[in-house]
């Protein structure tokens, strides 16, 4: 058995497989304490999928996955359960219960996962609001709310176990501009105040750029690149080069259906 990582995160050569197509091909990542590492890549890239990875949502074909110390492939669904109580989940949809309001969305975990009391719980879910600036809408339904305040709130559900890892899964889809570049002001205090690490998957330049103090790109299931944000910019991969600068001309769509047609 291998040796644990004194990481926060670690993939050792993680395969994922199904029968008509390989997702990841050998995927190796370390995640340091407190790194903002954004992991970017092409639509349907696997890059979601490494989240979930992470979680033991999903097992790989082959590989090593940690948290910490633990081997999240080896872990007992019981053991399973105690180890995501580290890691909060900032969705992409947000996916609050609709059926119930902020303050309850919130509350849910600690519910659901700990013995508190519901003063306790009261106070912790204002504590949340508060730092992430929706004190006033914990009465509110998410029907009520824009997409900028669903994040909000999301983002308050992920920290309200004090977790050590934050997993964020396109946290600015479709939000404007403004919108985003608040989402992510908001992720980068709370990182710094609260000391957690967070792994970021997107596909929005300006947004990774803004966030992250690292970035890894993955293409056709490797990480081709792996650095921090001003190395990444100046880095020779065609692949990352062209992805950065969005042109059409260039090896990610060579073969491709995508491929713009010319005369």
């Amino acid at each position: 058995m291998s040796e644990p990582p004194n990481h926060v995160v670690e993939l050792r050569e993680v395969q994922l497989a199904f029968p008509q197509k390989t997702v990841l091909d050998g995927v190796s990542l370390k995640v340091e304490p407190l790194d903002r590492l954004v992991i970017m890549g092409q639509s349907g890239s696997g890059k979601s999928t490494i989240l979930r990875l992470i979680l033991g949502i999903l097992q790989p074909t082959s590989g090593e996955i940690f948290f910490k110390q633990f081997e999240i492939t080896r872990l007992k669904r019981r053991k399973l359960q105690q180890v995501r109580m580290q890691i909060g989940m900032v969705y992409q949809y947000s996916a609050l219960l609709s059926s119930r309001n902020v303050h309850d969305n919130i509350a849910l975990p600690l519910e659901e996962l700990t013995k508190k009391g519901t003063a306790e719980i009261d106070r912790i879910v204002d504590e949340k609001l508060e730092l992430v600036g929706m004190s006033d809408s914990k009465n509110q339904m998410p029907s009520e709310l824009s997409g900028g305040m669903r994040k909000r709130v999301s983002l308050a559900r992920a920290l309200v176990m004090d977790p050590e890892l934050i997993l964020f899964d396109e946290p600015s889809a479709g939000l404007d501009p403004v919108i985003s570049s608040v989402i992510d002001e908001l992720i980068i205090s709370l990182s710094e105040r609260s000391q957690v690490t967070s792994v970021i998957v997107t596909h929005e330049m300006e947004s990774a750029f803004r966030v992250g103090t690292r970035m890894a790109m993955l293409y056709q299931g490797k990480i081709i690149e792996d650095a921090p944000p001003e190395e990444f910019k100046k880095s020779n991969d065609p692949v990352v080069r062209q992805f950065l600068s969005g042109s059409t001309e260039g090896p990610i769509l060579e073969g491709s259906k995508d491929a713009v047609a010319t005369k």
